[in-house]
């Protein structure tokens, strides 16, 4: 027994170890990984991707009780690993689950998790990676330590080999499973204790292990006695106060007992080991990291995962009128987790000119604060800028500058390579648009090349049919002509079918050359573009006219950041500072308008848009078209010289600028000022209009504002989201026949019978948000629920 346990420890040290070769420093940026990154670390607030919303608190599903989503995920992550063998290279966390549903993956745990993770696949986050992915998120919401995530896999595309480990197996089968995937004796015992700290058996699924009826009220029995990633699971299986189902009860009549059967495989010294609470979670974390790296042969994994310390994000070039200059705009994110955003006084940009010289002269650019956010360890602040720089300099790197509070500076270059920014080929957003016609797109391509080749690339979803929850990808290439000449920039468009309806599952990249010597400007989102496009003066008189015709703004393009060097999207709130072709400022010291009165310029956000009402953009835009066009709203506000955005409120924080700030000329009107990049000429409407209210639903009393979360939801039998279309009506039509609905976050809605958590009513000010699919209506706010209560039943909060 003493050298057994010597040999047990001895293995768990050498498990240990294998967490620890993988600490990996700073990836530099760009990286393969950018996308996977922002999914990883930012949970809340600004720019926050939501990917651990489905698993926080650990307890949570959306599901509903008897659920818990983080269990799930770990069990998914386990199904879609368990079939992979280092023995023939097959298998291994490759999504081939998504075919598999049924059978020896029984129960809806699988085709949950699978469409929760649904939308985040894109062409740089595969399903396998978001898979993984999933295993840190359950695992970290859940108290355990972060396990290291590698990226790289990519997805199968048809069912992979059999052989998930059932209940019934005999620990013969067990250990020859474990040893296909690479796992010894120790370690098998070490990842099923892992695996099982959170969760549990459901009834509907295992009756031979969990009879029906047996575990009131859910038919769910937990594996141990918390819903924490903790040690539990050992400690109590040692001490001999177990509950886990898989051990004790139901399970012996019908030798199912696996969790018994294996953890006992050595004797149980394992286990005892993992009664320790440090041991268990270090033991896990590596566990669990090798497990998520059983992958395809041939699968070249990234180093793991480390939240960048400075982040350029939505940068993009973009060409202005008459081609002699362009603006640069995007957003700095800094790691506050060692420098609090309250000890730094700013943030600058220090650039090169395009040869990598400075005659850009003055070449620094200053950025304002658009916003905080969270992950689980990390804190984030952003910071936006937009500047106009001569296109005959351009720019090619740059390094960010940070001042401390204290006087003290922080120098940052990109682990020594500066901040790559390519002006080879840049998308017009302001030219671009999707409408009824379909989606237009132009360039701008450095005319450096001789007949280059030039090409729009469209990459969206589409069902794979037969009962598979996550969609295919699907790739399209468009030639883009050329269509005019704009300083030293050729502009081309391509024109494509495309429904409109569908927009926000398209992303779109504008590409120049081929192969390993192509640039790309991309990782756009159709969405982000508006219904018309607006004209590019060549100067001398002319303009260049994309294929449909009048105004998008360049302010509202997409996020991302290029495979090869910097690219991407548009302005937050900002700062310009260097020098060049600036637009003209009217001499109107104060604008006017009949009926309404001037509240100033205000800082708008691409991410987060002061009024959110609906918006226009167009050739023509005046005070007067603009008015018309907000007619019924309490606020109208006009931006970047051809938008017109309408709002009943300011929907997100904001701050006054300079009114010098606001310097475009409007687009029909050379005597009126219409806002600049990120900033909003902004007007209140004097005249009456209707204010948002809590609408009035037959059969229902609105019963208030109430608090929702952090434990659970408070409503929590039924829910769906709507982003576009939510309104008090739709919800109340969803839950109809339940005692409450209630809407949150403005396209939320939530069914119950009573009150699943405790909720306190607050002040009705706090559910503020207008719903998504009716401006009139409220649809609470962040974690605060408008409540809607059957009339005549009993309140149960």
């Amino acid at each position: 027994m003493a050298r057994t346990a010597l040999r047990a420890l001895a293995c768990l040290a050498t498990v240990l170890q294998y967490g620890r070769v993988l600490v990996a420093a700073v990836q530099t940026w760009p990286s393969s990984m950018d996308e996977l990154e922002d999914i990883m670390f930012l949970n809340n607030g600004y720019r926050a991707r939501g990917f651990a919303v489905e698993v926080t608190p650990c307890s949570f599903s959306s599901a509903g009780p008897g659920r818990i989503a983080a269990a799930e995920w770990l069990r998914t992550a386990f199904h879609d690993s368990a079939t992979g063998s280092v023995f023939t290279g097959l298998g291994g966390i490759d999504a081939s689950l998504m075919y598999e549903l049924g059978g020896d993956n029984i129960g809806a745990a699988f085709n949950t998790t699978l469409t929760t993770y649904a939308p985040y696949l894109t062409s740089r986050s595969s399903l396998s990676d978001i898979i993984a992915m999933g295993v840190y998120t359950a695992v970290r919401s859940c108290g355990g330590l972060p396990v290291p995530i590698r990226t790289g896999r990519a997805d199968a595309t048809a069912a992979g080999p059999p052989g998930v480990p059932l209940p019934q197996n005999s620990l013969y089968t067990f250990e020859q499973q474990f040893i296909r995937t690479g796992f010894n004796t120790t370690e098998m015992i070490a990842v099923t204790a892992c695996g099982h700290t959170i969760g549990g058996v459901h009834a509907v699924n295992f009756p031979q292990i969990v009879p029906v009826g047996s575990a009131p009220p859910n038919d769910y029995v937990l594996f141990d006695s918390t819903t924490a990633f903790d040690e539990k699971i050992a400690s109590q299986y040692v001490a001999g106060t177990e509950t886990d189902p898989l051990d004790a009860g139901a399970c012996v009549a019908s030798a199912r007992c696996s969790d018994v059967r294996v953890f006992s495989a050595d004797g149980n010294v394992t286990m005892t080991a993992l009664a320790n609470p440090a041991t268990f979670q270090s033991t896990c974390q590596a566990m669990l990291q090798k497990m998520i790296e059983v992958v395809p042969a041939g699968t070249v994994l990234t180093d793991p995962i480390v939240a960048y310390d400075i982040k350029p994000d939505v940068l993009q070039l973009t060409l202005l009128d008459g081609g002699s200059s362009m603006t640069f705009s995007g957003e700095i994110r800094v790691r506050t987790t060692v420098r609090p955003a309250s000890q730094i006084a700013s943030v600058q940009l220090v650039y090169q000119d395009r040869t990598g010289g400075n005659a850009c002269g003055n070449c620094t650019i200053s950025s304002s604060g658009v916003g905080t956010a969270t992950g689980f360890d990390d804190g984030f602040a952003f910071y936006g800028f937009s500047a106009q720089i001569p296109t005959s300099s351009s720019i090619s790197t740059f390094n960010v500058l940070i001042t401390l509070v204290g006087g003290g500076t922080e120098l940052h270059n990109n682990n020594g390579e500066g901040f790559p920014v390519q002006d080879t080929i840049m998308l017009q957003s302001p030219q671009s648009c999707l409408n009824s016609n379909g989606l237009t797109v132009v360039a701008a391509v450095r005319n450096i090349q001789t007949a280059p080749s030039v090409s729009l690339n469209l990459t969206t979803t589409v069902s794979r049919g037969n009962g598979i929850p996550v969609p295919a990808l699907y790739f399209t290439s468009v030639p883009m002509t050329q269509i005019s000449t704009v300083g030293p920039y050729i502009i081309y468009t391509a024109n494509t079918p495309l429904d409109s309806s569908r927009a926000e599952n398209y992303k779109f990249d504008v590409l120049v050359g081929s192969g390993a010597s192509s640039v790309i400007d991309g990782f756009k989102n159709t969405d982000d573009l508006f219904g018309t496009c607006s004209v590019l003066s060549s100067g001398g008189g002319t303009t260049t006219t994309s294929t449909i015709s009048s105004t998008a703004a360049a302010s509202s393009t997409a996020s991302s950041t290029s495979t090869t060097t910097s690219v991407t999207t548009s302005p937050p709130t900002t700062l310009t500072t260097t020098p060049s072709a600036t637009a003209t400022s009217p001499s109107t010291p104060t604008p006017t308008i009949s009926g309404y009165t001037y509240q100033g310029c205000m800082v708008d956000n691409v991410s987060g848009r002061v009024l959110t009402g609906k918006s226009t953009s167009t050739s023509t835009t005046t005070y007067a078209s603009c008015a018309a066009f907000c007619s019924g709203y309490n606020y109208m506000g006009l931006e970047y010289g051809s938008e017109c955005w309408c709002g009943n409120s300011y929907a997100n924080p904001t701050s006054l600028a300079p009114d010098s700030d606001c310097s475009f000329p409007c687009s029909g009107s050379a005597s009126e000022v219409c806002g600049a990049g990120n900033r909003l000429t902004t007007f209140e409407n004097v005249v009456q209009v209707a204010l948002p209210s809590n609408a009035t639903i037959p059969g229902y009393a609105y019963s208030g504002c109430y608090t929702d979360g952090p434990n659970g939801r408070a409503l929590a039998d039924r829910s769906y989201a709507n982003a576009t279309a939510m309104s008090i009506e739709r919800c109340a039509a969803f839950c109809a026949g339940y005692t409450y609905f209630g809407t949150e976050y403005a396209d939320e809605c939530y069914c119950g019978m009573g009150f699943a958590y405790p909720a306190t009513k607050d002040a009705e000010a706090d559910c503020d948000m207008l719903c998504s699919g009716n401006g009139t209506e409220f649809c609470g706010a962040g974690n605060r629920l408008s409540v809607y209560q059957a009339e005549g039943a009993d309140a149960r909060v």
